[in-house]
């Protein structure tokens, strides 16, 4: 399991997303990748979860 919370870091950090800001009620990082966003809760995934996210970012599975 990782927490949303380092997602979002590594996302940022490997991948060259921005972080824009939280959601309103706090429970997710909203990110900007040129034309792409990307929305990670900010809670426990499993690493089925990370691996859609990433994928759903656009970001190859190795």
């Amino acid at each position: 399991m990782i927490h949303g919370e380092n997602l979002a870091k590594d996302l940022r950090r490997d991948h060259g997303f921005v972080h824009v800001g939280r959601t309103r009620d706090g429970k997710a990082v909203v990110m900007r990748k040129r034309d792409k966003w990307t929305v990670v809760p900010l809670r426990w995934l499993t690493e089925d979860a990370v691996n859609t996210i990433k994928a759903q970012a656009g970001v190859g599975l190795v």
